[in-house]
Order: C-alpha cells, then structure tokens, then sequence
C-alpha cells in the first residue's frame, strides 16, 4: 500500500516505522523542519546544548517505546535505572526513594520505609497500594476523590501523590481521571520492579526523533518536512489521498526562494497524527470524532532551562517539595558532562497559573527554589536563562475527556487515527503515543486487506 503518515511526532513516527517494516510504501508528512512533535528540542545557539520543549521522562513499563527504540539501535541514547530511585527535598532537608532490587510490590515497600516520611503516611501509602492491586475507581471518580475514598490525608498528598500525579498526568488531582491514575500506578509499581525504572535521554528529544527518522528513511520510507498538510479526503467511504503545501524543506531551500507548491498526494492509506486540537482542521468533515475531539481540553508546562557559573544540584533528577517549580533535572549531566556552567531544567506541570506569568518573575522562582533548598547557590551566578511555554502541551485529562477520546478507527477505509491523546488507556506519555501509531498502522493494515 501506499501510505502517508501526517504528523512526525513520537506516534507518526512509530506508525510509519511498523507500515515500512511490514513492507508498505510509507510517507511521513511533517509541517515543520523537526521530528518530535511535543516532545521535541532544539540546539541553543549560545551553549550549544540540546534544550527540550519540556523535559519528559520515561519508565520501564514503557514496553513498545523502548521496543521501538531497540528497533532503531537508539538504546545508546537512554540511560536506565538499575532501581527506581527519585530524591527529594524540603526545608527539612534531603530524602530519597531508593528502592532495593525486590520483587514488585516489595521493592516499593522497601523504598518507602526509606523515605523521610511520617508514620501516618507510610500507613495511608500502604493502604493506596492495596486499593490499586485490589481493586479499582470509578470511571467517573477524579483523583482528588479517590485519594479521600483510600484515606489518603494532606500530608500523604503533599509528601507523595501529588507530586507524582501531576508529573504523571499534567493535571491537578482535582480534575485528573483516578481510573488513568490507577493503570499507571498497576502497570509502573506494581507487576515489575523493572517496570518503575526511571528512563533518561542522554540527549534532547529532538536527537531521539531524528534517529527513530533515519532508520526510517534507512528501511526505505520518506520524511518530507515542511510538508503542511490542508485536507485528507475520502470519497465513498475511503480515504483517496491528502492535499498539502510543501514548503521550502530546509534553510538552503529557503535562501535560494524555493516557493511554496501545492500539491495532492494520492494514497491508499492514512494515518493522521496530529495533535487533537489541529486534527478538524484537516479530517473529512463528516468523521464522527471530529466534534467530540475538538472539544478535549488542554493542560500546559512551564520549563525553564538555566545555566549556572558552579555546580549547586548534585543529582540528575530531584523534586522540589512545596515549591511551584516541581522538579529539577542536571541536564549537562545526563548529556554526559560534568562540571561547570551548570544546565538545569525545571518543569512546572499543569501550569495554569504559571503559563501567563512573565519569564523574568518564572526564572526569580526557579532561582529562589535553588536559593532555598542548595547552599552553594547563594554564591552561584546565573550565566543565561530560558522559559518555554507549551500552552497545550498534553490535553487534561480529566473522567469527562476519557469519553472523549476516539480510537484509531474513523469509519472511513484506509484512514487511522493516532496520539497519545486517543483511547490508549494511558495518560499524555510517549508510551501512549507509540502504542497508538502501531495500533493505527495495524487499522490500515486490516482496511487494506479488505479493499
């Protein structure tokens, strides 16, 4: 068949790769000149360091994306865990989840013993625990609720969950489905200590999309970029092809006026994934999910990126209790350099109230944090700063979205919906992305076999 995949993120990008594996004739269609999607990054012209569009994590229960990722011998730019380990600190000062090389759950329970927590919490923690093996919440139930339904108190919530759920879902527990909770906590903590791991890139997101393009482009598939495409239509009952404008594909294009051509591309197969909030845009009109999808609200993150004259944070990853900056993460570290100046990023998720706020008042709150909980930074000086703003970063997923969600299926032959925003059961992550693209590439698959 010949395919076009409209969308060069993580999920196009896992579409393309399992049609052209199975011997299809793939395009892959990008709007801009990167791969990546939302989680994507770009090389800073003063430092020269990869900076990511928001720093995103992955675990071990990420079983199709690091599948994926050892399809296209990418396995060299990660760096796994040997146990789940995450470090924390207050104005009480450090403490850390460090969980021994148990079985699941017992290498949680081992972890939390560890950690600096008061009695009372441990005891809710287990509780929790015992609620997601056993049973399950309500489809219509927020988080907020579930938590006060397993008894977990203000401390549990602040010192624990809270944390952990809006890193998880981009979404405060008040509006966060518990149902989408309650799989991640099963599948992350509970089947496997393996599963937990922590999964960093030792590059930007954007080094990881390029190379997951080159193994396509290797195996024979095509990546157009700047290839923005306008409608896919359908006659029929089948999808018939797409229009699009190609644009100038790369710098050297653009300085010689390459101008922009239109174009239809006809196909016997498309997967369209775009981001939920562009997919009307481009979708025959008379798809079903077109009107409920357009209406899945959006959640944003805030990231900053600073660099500093001394090493001040002597960990890769460390959550900032209490703070509204959440978490902060040795970028140089992880790409593998030591030492000064200092790359730090810091994420505030669900960012509602921090989106409109200016970048000088954002970078005062990531350094006031540093200021407070490390020493060495009332010496530091903070050689260059970023604020990156993702306004709809993921969507909010609330128990109202679940239902919202489509699945790949659109009712018309040879046309697959996919992202991390479609039923894939799991909160806005890479996982979710690339267990919808393949999902969307067996759908046109079946479609084709039928014509």
């Amino acid at each position: 068949m010949r395919v076009a995949v409209v969308g060069g993120g993580f999920a196009g990008l896992a579409a393309a790769i399992a049609l052209q594996e199975r011997r299809h004739e793939v395009v892959l269609l990008e709007r801009r000149g990167v791969l990546g999607g939302r989680a994507t990054s770009y090389r800073d012209a003063a430092t020269g360091e990869d900076v990511d569009n928001g720093t995103h994590l992955m675990i071990g229960a990420y079983a199709d994306t690091l599948d994926l990722l050892a399809r296209a011998s990418a396995e060299d730019l990660l760096h796994v865990q040997e146990n789940l380990r995450i470090a924390y600190v207050d104005d009480s000062g450090r403490t850390v989840l460090d969980c021994p090389p148990l079985p699941a759950p017992l290498h949680l329970l081992a972890g939390l013993l560890r950690l600096r927590l008061p009695w009372a919490v441990r005891g809710q923690a287990l509780r929790l625990g015992l609620a997601v093996r056993f049973g399950a919440p309500g489809p219509d139930e927020t988080l907020a609720e579930y938590f006060r339904r397993t008894g977990q108190g203000n401390d549990a919530r602040r010192l624990l969950w809270d944390p952990l759920a809006i890193a998880i879902l981009n979404d405060t527990p008040e509006n966060a489905s518990a149902a989408v909770f309650h799989r991640v906590y099963r599948d992350a903590f509970l089947r496997s200590r393996r599963h937990s791991r922590l999964v960093f890139l030792r590059a930007g997101f954007g080094t990881l999309a390029e190379r997951l393009g080159r193994y396509l482009e290797a195996r024979g598939g095509r990546v157009r970029r700047r290839a923005l495409v306008e409608r896919i239509e359908a006659a029929e009952g089948r999808v018939t092809g797409l229009r699009l404008a190609q644009r100038a594909p790369d710098r050297a294009a653009i300085r010689a006026g390459t101008r922009t051509q239109e174009e239809w591309l006809p196909v016997d197969a498309v997967v369209c994934a775009v981001p939920w909030h562009v997919l009307p845009a481009v979708l025959p009109a008379d798809v079903p999910a077109v009107a409920r999808v357009a209406t899945i609200p959006a959640s944003p993150i805030v990231s900053i990126e600073m660099w500093l004259d001394r090493v001040v944070v002597d960990d890769v990853m460390i959550g900032l209790r209490d703070s509204e900056v959440e978490w902060v993460f040795d970028k140089g570290r992880l790409y593998g350099r030591a030492g000064a100046p200092q790359h730090l990023a810091f994420i505030v998720s669900a960012a509602y109230r921090s989106t409109p706020k200016p970048n000088a008042e954002l970078v005062a709150a990531a350094t006031q944090a540093l200021l407070r909980y490390f020493p060495p930074m009332k010496d530091a000086v903070v050689l260059r700063s970023l604020v990156m703003r993702e306004p709809e970063a993921t969507f909010a997923g609330g128990p109202a979205t679940e239902k919202l969600r489509p699945g790949p299926r659109t009712g018309i032959a040879g046309l697959a919906l996919a992202g991390d925003w479609t039923d894939t059961g799991l909160p806005a992550t890479i996982e979710g992305a690339v267990r919808s693209g393949r999902l969307a590439a067996q759908v046109v698959e079946e479609d084709g076999r039928k014509a």
